[in-house]
């Protein structure tokens, strides 16, 4: 999803954008992004129930990704929460976890606080909401920009991190462009799959072919991989032959 140009002064969701072009093609979502940055220069109102909706698709998203789909009578604060839940929000190693920790519940505290009031300003000021009065008096553009802001922090924060999971750890859902190390070694051992003149990489094929075989085979991939890297003792030298 190419970029809008920064020179036209055109509010941008720039933390939405590039997180999900970090992985694979998202049609849907991108619509969603493009259509808050045109309602803000054309109809601010919809930019409210459009950051919302977007917040939620991410979500569900990210929930259907690691196998466990969101409840359809959650609401949004309920749908972000559920999903901070289930993500690793601390970095591997960390030397202070506890304090890492609550650190993160704090800005946890605060995201699902914002969520909230972009819930509340959708309510009661997205036209497309509940209906309203026509001369009811109306948020300008600056408002909506702030609903439009607060679903772009939390996006590319939630889904920069299941990202960052995924690529480690394949979730329900397996995309094959996350992958690629996998993909080169099974293409390797495997060599290319021949019909006539078609050559055809191996990898690709087992994932259209069979999706859960391409799974097995990639966990098991990563069990050997990181098995090696735990067995690696770093600053050790290996002894000299005859010693």
């Amino acid at each position: 999803m190419p970029d809008a140009p920064a020179s036209n002064g055109k509010f941008q969701m720039s933390g939405c954008r590039t997180a999900i072009l970090s992985g694979p093609v998202a049609e849907s979502i991108e619509q969603q992004i493009r259509a808050i940055e045109n309602a803000l220069e054309s109809v601010p109102d919809f930019a409210f129930d459009l950051s919302k909706t977007l917040v939620e698709s991410v979500c569900k998203t990210v929930l259907a990704d690691i196998g466990q789909p969101a409840d359809p009578n959650w609401d949004c604060p309920r749908i972000v929460k559920e999903t901070t839940n289930r993500l690793s929000l601390l970095p591997r190693d960390h030397p202070d976890p506890a304090r890492a920790r609550e650190s993160v519940e704090k800005t946890l505290r605060g995201l699902l606080q914002t969520i909230q009031g972009l819930c509340e300003l959708r309510n009661q000021h997205g036209m497309a909401s509940h209906g309203r009065d026509a001369h009811a008096a109306r948020m300008d553009v600056r408002q909506a920009t702030l609903a439009a802001q607060a679903a772009d922090t939390i996006v590319s924060f939630l889904y920069r991190i299941h990202r960052d999971a995924l690529s480690q750890t394949p979730g329900a859902r397996v995309y094959y462009e996350d992958h690629g190390d996998f993909n080169q070694d099974f293409d390797e051992k495997a060599g290319p799959i021949r019909l006539g003149t078609l050559e055809l990489q191996a990898s690709r094929v087992l994932f259209h072919a069979d999706r859960e075989a391409y799974k097995a085979a990639l966990n098991e991939f990563i069990a050997d991989r990181d098995g090696e890297a735990e067995d690696e003792t770093p600053g050790v030298a290996a002894p000299e032959a005859g010693a």
